[in-house]
């Protein structure tokens, strides 16, 4: 009799300890309640879910990411790409899918394209405390068409802190936005 209660228990317990940080919890906590403001909340993908859960053995051993996500900026698409940066460890997870298999994730700790890496902008702005200039960056770029906006979510598990900022997207070649303003 203890065996069969036993058994299950320790099942249990050795599937609840060996689970990755809390991090998606969190990363939804930061929504409003009342609007659900972002296309992905609205996705039959889960573009969240699938990057944390992709990440999990990543992110194993780290209570603190910033992570930034990158709609596609095309009506109704389910492509998207981003970077999670582990604060704790200092890796960037560079992550991207397709719109032919929206839900196969393309994972990678190197930037094909160091030189004009836009992800890592975006993110050593955020971590100097510029997401005003982020935000200004993306209000005066004048894209034309649909444009996307982009999240960035700061979840620090030991501290028990999780924000969530948007900006607009903006055009970025050879380093550096097309159009910048003074910062």
């Amino acid at each position: 009799m203890k065996t069969r209660i036993l058994l299950p228990a320790l099942t249990i317990l050795i599937c609840f300890g060996c689970k990755a940080p809390k991090f998606y919890t969190e990363l939804i906590s930061t929504y409003p309640s009342e609007k659900q403001d972002d296309y992905v909340m609205n996705s039959s993908i889960s573009p969240h879910k699938l990057v944390l859960n992709e990440l999990k053995d990543e992110l194993q051993n780290t209570k603190h990411i910033i992570y930034h996500y990158a709609p596609n900026p095309e009506w109704n698409s389910k492509e998207f790409s981003g970077v999670v940066y582990d604060v704790e460890n200092d890796k960037y997870y560079y992550f991207e899918n397709s719109q032919e298999h929206p839900r196969k994730l393309s994972v990678s700790e190197n930037y094909q394209y160091p030189d004009d890496n836009y992800y890592k902008f975006v993110i050593d702005n955020f971590r100097e405390g510029k997401i005003d200039y982020l935000k200004k960056l993306g209000e005066t770029s004048n894209l034309s068409g649909y444009t996307a906006h982009e999240a960035i979510y700061d979840i620090d598990l030991k501290n028990g802190t999780n924000k969530r900022y948007t900006f607009g997207d903006f055009l970025f070649m050879n380093g550096k936005p097309t159009k910048d303003i003074s910062n």
